[in-house]
């Protein structure tokens, strides 16, 4: 008999992929530079491209703005978008900050057709589709949207540039918007936005939860399982810092907090 190749795990370039994955940030302050190459912005439009997606089904499409005149109208749109957050749903100061889309040098925006959600798995009894699979095509739509929009971020990192993912996309008087803006009918929402642009800083390192938390080997370990009074703190002490500071000042945040302190005050984007 052959005797087997001897398999080898390349660890090297796991590590490679690692410090790329540790080096992305949502970065919402760009430097304006020199335009990127439309061979760079397709090379990362098609690491989207790769990701994968339900029944292979790749429901999105990737439109690279990258006309000055085109990513200024985008970014219009957004800060509009932005504008109606912070009025209805205060908690997102730097949301509200609009002038970094702006100073983008393109904006990919992932459109997505629902439609192919209909390729994913349907019960041919009508009941049990609509209580087992109806909801999960919807699910699996939009992971692999998600999947997408995550490799449009990682070769940004990638190639040295830097990027937000702006879900507000898909609220529908924005995807409305964009849709006559951009040409594209109404059966795509974009639910990704990706402006990129130069970074103006170093991008701080973000807080992450340990891995032996995260990591549950073979099963459930009860004692990593967050609770409800876990995500009530986060809203009431801790979602804002979390957010929007770096690892260390967040910790400097909750080491200064009173056990019985009052709630996180609200920053409404106004300072």
């Amino acid at each position: 008999m052959p005797s087997k190749t001897k398999q080898k795990l390349n660890v090297k370039k796991l590590t490679q992929l690692l410090d790329v994955i540790r080096d992305r940030r949502s970065v919402r302050s760009f430097d304006p530079g020199d335009r990127v190459p439309r061979e760079t912005l397709e090379q990362i439009a098609d690491a989207g491209r790769w990701a994968p997606s339900g029944a292979n089904s790749q429901p999105w499409e990737i439109c690279i703005i990258e006309d000055p005149q085109r990513v200024q109208e985008v970014a219009s749109v957004m800060a509009s978008q932005a504008d109606r957050l912070n009025e209805h749903c205060k908690g997102f100061p730097h949301v509200h900050k609009k002038h970094w889309v702006h100073d983008s040098v393109a904006i990919l925006a992932v459109f997505v057709d629902p439609r192919w959600a209909d390729t994913y798995p349907v019960a041919l009894e009508e009941d049990l589709d609509r209580t087992e699979y109806m909801e999960n095509r919807s699910n699996i739509l939009l992971v692999s949207a998600g999947a997408a929009i995550q490799n449009l971020q990682l070769a940004t990192t990638a190639v040295g540039l830097t990027s937000a993912w702006l879900s507000g996309g898909g609220e529908p008087q924005t995807a409305l918007e964009l849709q006559k803006l951009l040409s594209f009918p109404s059966s795509h929402i974009p639910y990704g936005i990706v402006p990129i642009g130069w970074p103006r800083r170093k991008a701080e390192s973000r807080w992450r939860r340990p891995i032996d938390e995260v990591v549950h080997w073979n099963g459930a370990i009860e004692a990593n399982l967050r609770t409800q009074e876990d995500i009530d703190h986060y809203l009431a002490k801790e979602r804002r810092h979390s957010i929007y500071k770096d690892a260390e000042a967040r910790q400097q945040h909750l080491d200064r907090l009173p056990s019985d302190g009052e709630i996180d005050p609200v920053d409404d984007g106004n300072h």
